[in-house]
């Protein structure tokens, strides 16, 4: 996977750095691209009882577009995001680390020339959780729920032919933890330190990326 994501992490620079001719959004066509990028993000909760931090991570993501109408369009993505939050656990830094297939689908906006804004829903589906510390790892797929949704909105620029700049905030609606079990049906005791009954965690991701569009 490592290999496929930097080979398209290659890709689009190289794309990219063969756009140099400056051009209007073209209403006139369907669009296929690709992007990559940065995630920063963090989990909201309520009564947890535990401070959590953000964490750095990343995303691929391929797109299809048809042709818009008076300005106005719609966007179906296909995204690799990696994301998660940190915490201390009695004073070890820990880290949770959260990889999800996203499908947005969006409606666009073009302003001008230039620029597109974009509005609408997504949903998720987790592939691996995992949670790190400097001492060791250890899978905690099976406390999360696989499925997340919510909302997504941003703004894309795209100041040469082919290529795009933007940024992206997704806002989960998704309780992030499943229903903590009794010591009566799960013996094993819960490897995080706080209650996901009362925490309701969610996912927040703010995405900066580049890309092309053919």
């Amino acid at each position: 996977m490592r290999k496929a994501i930097l080979g398209l992490i290659l890709a689009t620079t190289a794309f990219a750095a063969q756009a140099q001719k400056e051009t209007k959004l073209n209403p006139s066509r369907n669009q296929l691209g690709i992007k990559a990028g940065y995630n920063w993000s963090y989990v909201t909760a309520s009564g947890s009882g535990i401070n959590t931090n953000n964490k750095s991570g990343f995303m691929v993501s391929a797109f299809y577009a048809p042709a818009p109408s008076s300005g106005r369009g719609f966007r179906s993505e296909i995204v690799f995001s990696r994301q998660g939050y940190s915490f201390d656990n009695g004073g070890k830094a820990t880290d949770v680390l959260n990889d999800y297939i996203y499908l947005p689908q969006l409606s666009t906006f073009n302003v001008g020339k230039f620029l597109q804004l974009q509005l609408g829903g997504q949903v998720g589906l987790l592939l691996n959780s995992k949670l790190s510390n400097n001492v060791k790892d250890s899978s905690i797929t099976n406390l999360l729920n696989r499925i997340d949704y919510g909302f997504a909105g941003g703004i894309e620029l795209r100041p040469v032919k082919g290529l795009l700049v933007g940024g992206r905030y997704n806002l989960g609606l998704g309780k992030l933890y499943k229903k903590w079990e009794s010591a009566a049906t799960n013996p094993n005791p819960y490897p995080l330190p706080f209650n996901p009954e009362t925490t309701n965690f969610k996912n927040g991701v703010v995405q900066f990326f580049v890309g092309y569009a053919f």
